[in-house]
């Protein structure tokens, strides 16, 4: 039989990205799950694969593009992290080259990343684009189309592009945590989202499935609970004062969940005796003396992993023109959720 780092992962409940960690000693790996990832090596009896030892000129290369954005919503470090760390796990074990730009911005055409796509100089092997500066539209995507040049793009659903995309599914994660609000009783849900995202397509996915998720309940959507606005905390405040009945506020991701705890909180209401509150993406933490944030999560690192996995695919083989992965979501049950408090 066969052996792959797929058994091994399976065996010890992890990613395949946190046994490549393991296995080529790199750090950032919890004790007891290296010792989890150690013992099921050995019980399995794994070895890794000898590397074909490459001229430095024959290694391929991966370039990351992390697009950035002038609005108040940045995307959390440890997100960028656990992309970062997933790409580095499989550079590691396929013997590539790993090359990042940061900050990179359609408007700054001096910048490095635009003069790194020009197509009168030598083009990347291949790209993955991230960030929450990158849209459809997004200079690099363009580019790098016009170009031929392999992509993959991380956490969107571009299903008309002919773009790979590595991520999960907005509208599953969305129906996660509203699946989990109304099992605990609440009918009265509030949607929160702010005015910067409706740009982006995940906005609109999370907030359909809320939409039908309301309806399927209620026999209709309550227009006056979708609230969007740039202050959340105010905004939330406003909602309570109008609609008491209220038991639960769904936001559009944790920034907005967090701002909806500090509103309530503002107002003398208890989270989640009072009102509960869930967010998307586990991407960030509650601030000091705040519940801890329930959320709906997905491996940022697995992400990572698999679309440098998928692009040296792309890169290798020209009978390959494009992948779609999802990766699942999971609720991650903390302290801001409780059941729906009678009337």
């Amino acid at each position: 039989m066969h052996l792959t780092m797929e058994d091994v992962a399976q065996r010890a409940g992890v990613s395949k990205a946190t046994v490549s960690l393991v296995l080529n000693k790199k750090p950032g790996v919890a004790p007891e799950t290296r010792h989890a990832i150690l013992q099921a090596v050995e019980d399995l009896g794994y070895r890794l694969p000898e590397r074909r030892p490459l001229r430095s000129l024959e290694r391929k290369t991966i370039t990351i593009l992390h697009h950035v954005q002038d609005e108040s919503r940045s995307e959390p470090y440890n997100v960028v992290l656990g992309f970062l760390r997933g790409a580095r796990a499989f550079a590691l074990e396929a013997n590539v080259h790993l090359t990042l730009l940061a900050g990179y911005q359609k408007e700054a055409l001096e910048h490095i990343g635009a003069q790194f796509l020009d197509s009168d100089g030598l083009p990347p092997e291949g790209l993955i684009l991230m960030g929450p500066g990158l849209r459809r539209d997004s200079e690099s995507v363009v580019q790098a189309l016009r170009s031929n040049i392999p992509v993959v793009v991380l956490c969107r659903d571009w299903p008309e592009e002919p773009i790979s995309t590595v991520g999960h599914r907005h509208r599953e994660q969305a129906g996660i945590a509203l699946e989990h609000l109304i099992y605990l009783g609440h009918r009265a849900i509030a949607f929160l989202a702010g005015e910067a995202d409706v740009k982006y397509d995940w906005y609109q996915q999370r907030l359909e499935c809320y939409r039908k998720a309301m309806a399927d309940l209620n026999g209709e959507s309550d227009a006056e609970l979708i609230i969007l606005a740039r202050d959340g905390a105010r905004a939330v405040k406003s909602l309570m004062a109008r609609r008491s009945d209220v038991t639960a506020i769904f936001a559009v991701h944790d920034a907005k969940a967090i701002e909806a705890m500090q509103g309530l909180r503002d107002m003398g209401l208890r989270v989640p005796e009072d009102v509960s509150v869930i967010g998307q993406d586990d991407a960030r933490q509650s601030p000091e003396g705040y519940p801890a944030l329930t959320t709906v999560r997905f491996s940022h690192m697995e992400v990572g992993y698999l679309a440098a996995e998928l692009l040296l695919k792309q890169i290798e083989n020209e009978e390959i023109t494009r992948g779609n992965i999802w990766v699942r979501s999971h609720l991650v049950e903390r302290e801001s959720c409780c059941r729906a408090r009678t009337a």
